[in-house]
Parts: structure tokens; sequence; C-alpha cells
């Protein structure tokens, strides 16, 4: 009984993490397309080498 109560609770903390990671990554509004996103990026990561999409916030000085 003690293995199946440490394995919920297991399972609770990495679905809380990965709620935090999106909240976090993405803020609240559109949590649910936002977590599906994360979740295709960890699936990614577990397969091959992840390609996350660059923006303009990704470029360092800003410049040219």
């Amino acid at each position: 009984m003690a293995t199946i109560r440490s394995l919920f609770w297991f399972a609770l903390f990495l679905a809380c993490t990965f709620a935090f990671t999106v909240l976090f990554e993405h803020g609240p509004s559109d949590f649910q397309n936002n977590a599906k996103k994360e979740y295709d990026y960890l699936s990614q990561m577990v397969g091959a080498k992840p390609q996350k999409k660059k923006d303009e916030s990704d470029k360092i000085g800003g410049g040219k």
C-alpha cells in the first residue's frame, strides 16, 4: 500500500511541475494549447534533439 501511495505522490509531483512549467513559460492565458505545446516539446526531447521556434526575444544584443 505504501508503494501505491508513493507512486501517487510522485505522479502528482510530476503533474504539478508540468503545470508550473506551462504557467511560467507561457502565462495563464490559453493554458490548454500551451500545455499541448510543452508536451510536444518534451516528447521531442525524449525522442530526438528538440527544435524550439526562435523569435525576436531570443536574439542577443538586439542589433543587426
